[in-house]
């Protein structure tokens, strides 16, 4: 299986979300990596039975303690493989998720261990169970660099630690067309790890203004929150096409989040032309520029409020903003990320 990006068969290990849309997520590296194969199933515990049982023991004493079924089925397929006499790197999307037992199977000599690990800081010690076989790691990649600090204290040398910024699909995700004379519209999407109070403070901030009007995309449980509020239009369970479109049909994005290493909101709004509005927490600095996003303290809706007012006042720099999203986006399409991980699996 010769891969010629890399010099040596690559094999990917990944459970899928169910909440992940189809052109969103990191699974799609696969696709961009020569002869990659790519080794995936539902991320989900089975119904029922000794099937269920079992998923639950596996977890047990699993390296994550978020493992699943769908992590084990990964992993017991990826051993078939191993014990067909697969040689090469194995790089696990999702290792903070899905790796379970699977690092003490392999042969240093016949293979490479990489790891994707997408967790924010604070979250990682309580979803590692094992940081000691962080060590066994011939490559580890992070999200963002507020990760780092946690894998060095867990003894992991520097030179194996590498961030690969997060993915977009350049070709799926594209600006509409012209706005014409809609009113400016803020979208925020997502739901995980997002700062839904300082997001509900800045609609009621912006409530007077006729003009600017809201998109929240969001799961259901969150619709409450923006209950009564006119100047809000909340959706969810949208389909491919349908976020999409309010990527395409919106102004600007607003991105509140308690903590961040990677969005897929925030690298599709770039790739769709919208310029971001969000706070300087985590990851978040290190995918936009100062061309292409407003940035504030965190939790300070004033300044968040402030900056969308600013531009819905001055279309001029909001067009310049949106070239600029644009750009930054072409740098984390999804061939710029392989080419990166390409010349890391070399090095191994």
């Amino acid at each position: 299986m010769k891969n010629d990006s890399t010099d040596a068969p690559v094999m990917m290990l990944s459970t899928t979300p169910a909440t992940h849309a189809g052109r969103s997520g990191y699974g799609l590296l696969a696709e961009h990596v020569p002869g990659a194969r790519l080794i995936k199933a539902p991320r989900r515990d089975p119904k029922g039975g000794m099937r269920l049982f079992l998923a639950r023991v596996a977890r047990r004493f699993a390296f994550s303690r978020w493992y699943v079924g769908g992590s084990a089925s990964v992993e017991w397929r990826a051993w078939r493989e191993l014990r067909a006499g697969f040689r090469g790197v194995i790089h696990m999307l999702w290792t903070d998720l899905d790796l379970g037992y699977l690092d003490l199977m392999l042969d240093a000599g016949r293979h490479r261990l990489c790891g994707t690990f997408h967790n924010c800081p604070g979250d990682l010690p309580q979803v590692i169970r094992f940081p000691s076989r962080l060590r066994k790691f011939a490559a580890i990649i992070l999200m963002s660099e507020c990760q780092r600090p946690f894998f060095l204290n867990a003894g992991v040398a520097d030179e194996r630690i590498h961030v690969v910024l997060h993915g977009v699909d350049t070709e799926h995700f594209t600006p509409g067309a012209a706005g014409g004379g809609r009113p400016f519209t803020v979208i925020s999407a997502g739901g995980y790890r997002r700062n839904f109070p300082l997001l509900r403070k800045v609609c009621a901030r912006l409530g007077d203004e006729r003009d600017i009007r809201f998109e929240v995309v969001a799961p259901a449980d969150f619709r409450a929150m923006f209950g009564g509020m006119e100047n809000v239009n909340f959706s969810s369970g949208l389909s491919d096409a349908e976020l999409l479109a309010k990527y395409q049909a919106a102004s600007c994005l607003l991105h509140t989040a308690e903590q961040a290493t990677a969005n897929n909101v925030l690298v599709e709004a770039l790739a769709c032309g919208l310029p971001v509005v969000a706070e300087r927490v985590g990851g978040i600095p290190e995918y936009v520029t100062d061309e292409c996003a407003l940035l504030a303290a965190p939790n300070d809706d004033a300044a968040l409020a402030d900056a969308i007012r600013r531009l819905a006042l001055f279309p001029a720099q909001r067009g310049a903003m949106a070239a600029a999203a644009r750009r930054r986006a072409a740098e984390l399409s999804w061939p710029a990320v392989a080419a990166r991980m390409g010349a890391i699996y070399r090095a191994l």
